[in-house]
């Protein structure tokens, strides 16, 4: 419920207008949606929507244009060729009516192949990136690993010497206490 204006106008809206879907095409969508990467849920999205569209197409300039589509076998075949951007020719609204029928038919087509093709490109550049992403984090972990082990080496190494300076200026040597101070293990082999 919203409210509009000092005079306290109460509108009713609701709460989410939404085109209902086939449960097919919302089935093939959510299934996209869990795997998006997946070039084959990418294809049958496509497909069901575009049936969707050529259904949806068909009925409608069948009811707004009988005169030139008698019947659903010629619409279906009209809005198949439009859909597909083929367009033989062979069957063409005449009437004004129609031909407004179709154009829409053309343009939300061609746009929504085009969302669909965005979405899915967008998607598959997505799922490469987070790889990336995932294979830079372990690359870095490696990296912080090797020199958080190098830092403690060398903090050893450095209280070894602390050790050993502290038992000179004591007046004793290094020779008669403590352990001695770790080797230096070898570096790696370098990655590249």
């Amino acid at each position: 419920m919203t409210v509009i204006g000092e005079e306290r106008d109460v509108v009713d809206y609701p709460a989410r207008m939404q085109v209902p879907r086939p449960p097919l095409v919302t089935r093939q969508i959510n299934r996209f949606r869990t795997d998006p990467s997946s070039l084959r849920n990418a294809a049958i999205v496509i497909i069901s929507v575009t049936v969707a569209a050529v259904v949806l197409g068909t009925l409608v300039i069948w009811v707004f244009d009988r005169r030139d589509f008698p019947d659903l076998g010629t619409a279906f075949w009209f809005t198949l060729q439009t859909i597909t951007t083929v367009g033989y020719g062979d069957v063409t609204p005449t009437s004004n009516l129609g031909r407004i029928v179709a154009g829409v038919v053309m343009v939300v087509a061609i746009g929504f192949l085009t969302i669909v093709t965005a979405l899915i490109t967008s998607t598959f550049v997505e799922a490469a990136q987070r790889q990336r992403r995932i294979n830079e984090g372990a690359a870095a972990r490696e990296a912080n690993e090797h020199v958080n082990a190098r830092f403690d080496e060398v903090t050893q190494r450095l209280t070894a010497i602390e050790e050993s300076l502290a038992r000179l200026e004591q007046g004793g040597s290094t020779a008669t206490a403590g352990p001695a101070p770790p080797t230096r293990s070898p570096d790696p082999p370098e990655r590249g």
